[in-house]
């Protein structure tokens, strides 16, 4: 064997040794990177943040989440605990942020009653998206609009009402938006051919059919403001009747 070819299978050794000892190099790194990030308690939970909540107290949240103090804040789930938190009624979305090293954030955002609904000697509160949020029994007044001629059986909270019906969730929001359904007194569903409502100031409005709903709603708006500003005293609001409304007042 020549000089050359010696020197070549030195050489080739040599890269061959290299290899394997930047291979130890980057195993031991890594080691040394999961020993800190998961066998050491500076990544360990030591406070959760909840933001966002108003109906809905911290330790429920906190109970939901099923995530806690002490565990390693790279080892929990987020999606997980996130679709934990969603699964309260009063839930619209959840974000769980990292906030290293040691601090979770929870960020929700609630759903918001918009109405309730008396079945069997209790109310039904829902929000605007037509989801049950709580059914509890009346306790003074009513500060919602209450909803009637609905045929409801076996409700369960967290139920979506109106699935396949587009009018009544239209109407839930478009009057959530633009104010209107914050006026009424009652609603009543009983004829979908001439929705009635009842205003909290005693005006009756025969609303007709669920056509047209955000148009019409914001009439009924623009309506009440003129009567306020015109300080006219009104039994009836007739929308049934045509494109013009009929203001009816008192004699």
């Amino acid at each position: 064997m020549d000089a050359k070819e010696r020197q070549r299978r030195r050489k080739k050794k040599q890269r061959r040794r290299k290899r394997i000892l930047n291979f130890i190099l980057l195993l031991f790194i890594f080691a040394l990177i999961y020993l800190f990030l998961f066998k050491t308690d500076i990544f360990t939970i030591k406070k959760i943040e909840v933001t966002g909540n108003k109906k809905l107290n911290k330790d429920t949240i906190l109970k939901a989440s099923v995530c806690g103090k002490g565990e390693n804040i790279f080892k929990i789930n987020k999606n997980y605990c996130q679709n934990s938190i969603n699964s309260l009624a009063y839930i619209k979305s959840v974000e769980i942020k990292r906030r290293l090293p040691s601090t979770l954030k929870i960020e929700v955002v609630e759903r918001e009653e918009v109405a309730a609904i008396p079945y069997i000697g209790a109310l039904v509160y829902i929000d605007g998206e037509g989801r049950i949020l709580n059914i509890k029994e009346k306790e003074g007044e009513v500060e919602l609009p209450q909803i009637f001629g609905l045929d409801l059986v076996d409700l369960e909270i967290g139920d979506f009402l109106f699935k396949e019906d587009k009018g009544k969730l239209d109407f839930l929001k478009s009057g959530k938006e633009n104010g209107s359904l914050k006026e009424m007194k009652y609603i009543n569903f009983a004829k979908e051919e001439n929705l009635m409502l009842e205003l909290k100031s005693g005006i009756k409005v025969a609303f007709g059919p669920l056509e047209n709903i955000e148009y019409k709603l914001n009439f009924l708006v623009e309506i009440l403001k003129d009567v306020e500003k015109k300080d006219l005293k009104v039994k009836q609001i007739l929308m049934n009747k045509g494109d013009n409304p009929i203001v009816v007042e008192e004699q």
